[in-house]
């Protein structure tokens, strides 16, 4: 668990990178309809949790700094007894003050009175707000429309995003944080072993993807990072297939891309076996392969080093083993069967936003920082051949190189065989 203090140096890393005179508005999020009187399942904005801590719907973190006093205040929801009678419990004031270490606790019925004495009396210049795309904070209402009601009702006052401001520390992530993430990737391994123990021709896709859910959730509650992959045969050759209802046949690998959840952090790793416990010789030049390009990258990767760069590696390293394989017929055909980007950063998203100060770079190009946690994922895909691999490792970015989080999970050919034959 990450302790509360870690929250507060977080709060004051963006508060030092706010100008003077302004205030923030930072919303958790409620959650969206699905249909009808049905909503979805409420996940908090990152942003929100990354600086406060609190995951509950409709809470509101403000900060003013003005004068060169801060003050920071959260907002949430008073106690509801009709409320607490259908959903459940919400956090109370001295619960949230726990959680979060924002001294401020108030309720949210008293924001909107707060906050127009705060706009209309005082030297405010700017609102920062966190504009990611369709944050609902009411019914009817998202941050980015908001922004335009801000804009009507105070013009002389400038409104900023802060999004990319905290994004950027969330990029960098701490001592704590690797730990959650850690955690994250021993439970994902507890699955995968789970699924070796029990893979067989003959079970359907979806009887391995429930396992790796039921050994996560019986382990300690834990939620999945996203929806699990297995794809069996030439279903592995579709990138994000998530049907899982075709059965797994004598000679098919089987392609899993899955991960748990710690406090939040995820894990993404991807594994391919086969389903019989023993590769066949195609299955297994392909994919070593992939395999030796993910030990590649991990040579390669390091601070100052694109994510580009490294997927241009990818590219040439797949196509010279492909030909030489006699698996392709050039080089420029491997776009035929490595058509994804080796990496993404991950964190309290799988797929974590990245920010720079040079806004003209492309998320590829901003290069890797020390403490950065990416994925490295390379894959070949032969549709034609029924034959698709994917081999993914969560990797830590060091000044001089990178550590695999996730090296204890096997994929060794030998290992893998081996694991089979011990069941």
């Amino acid at each position: 668990m990450i302790k509360v203090e870690e929250f507060i140096a977080r709060r004051s890393k963006l508060i030092e990178k706010m100008d003077d005179d302004s205030i923030a508005l930072i919303f958790a999020g409620i959650p969206k309809v699905s249909s009808a009187d049905e909503s979805f399942p409420f996940i908090v904005n990152r942003n929100f949790l990354y600086l406060t801590n609190i995951y509950q719907e409709g809470s509101i973190l403000v900060i003013k700094k003005s004068g060169g006093l801060v003050n920071d205040t959260l907002y949430i929801h008073e106690y509801n007894e009709i409320y607490e009678k259908w959903i459940g419990k919400r956090l109370t004031i001295e619960e949230a003050k726990a959680i979060s270490a924002v001294n401020n606790i108030l309720y949210l019925n008293q924001l909107e009175s707060d906050l127009s004495i705060i706009l209309k009396n005082s030297s405010i210049k700017k609102i920062y707000l966190d504009l990611d795309e369709e944050i609902k904070i009411k019914e009817h209402l998202t941050t980015l429309e908001l922004k335009d009601i801000f804009k009507k009702v105070y013009p002389t006052i400038e409104i900023e995003n802060i999004y990319d401001e905290i994004v950027s520390l969330r990029m960098v992530k701490s001592e704590a944080e690797i730990e959650e993430f850690k955690k994250a990737i021993y439970k994902t391994d507890l699955g995968l072993k789970a699924i070796i123990k029990k893979i067989k021709p003959g079970l359907k896709e979806y009887q391995l993807k429930s396992l790796f859910y039921y050994t996560i959730q019986d382990f300690d509650n834990s939620e999945l990072s996203f929806p699990t992959i297995v794809s069996s045969g030439v279903n592995a050759t579709c990138l994000h297939y998530e049907e899982a209802k075709d059965e797994i046949k004598n000679n098919d690998l089987v392609l899993f891309d899955l991960g748990s959840r710690n406090n939040t952090y995820c894990a993404d790793i991807s594994r391919t076996y086969p389903a019989n416990g023993k590769f066949t010789p195609l299955q297994k030049t392909i994919y070593e392969i992939v395999l030796n390009c993910n030990k590649m990258v991990i040579e390669n990767a390091k601070e100052g080093v694109t994510i580009k760069e490294l997927n241009n590696m990818v590219i040439e390293f797949l196509a010279t083993n492909c030909l030489k394989a006699g698996l392709i017929n050039n080089k420029e055909e491997i776009e035929k069967y490595y058509f994804h980007s080796i990496s993404h950063h991950i964190g309290l998203d799988t797929h974590d936003p990245v920010s720079s100060n040079d806004k003209s770079l492309k998320r590829a190009e901003i290069p890797l920082k020390e403490g950065n946690i990416i994925s490295d994922e390379p894959g070949l895909y032969f549709k034609e051949l029924g034959i698709g691999v994917r081999i993914e490792d969560d990797l830590l970015i060091t000044k001089d190189g990178c550590i695999n989080l996730s090296k204890d999970i096997i994929k060794e050919v030998e290992d893998i065989e081996k694991a089979f034959e011990r069941r």
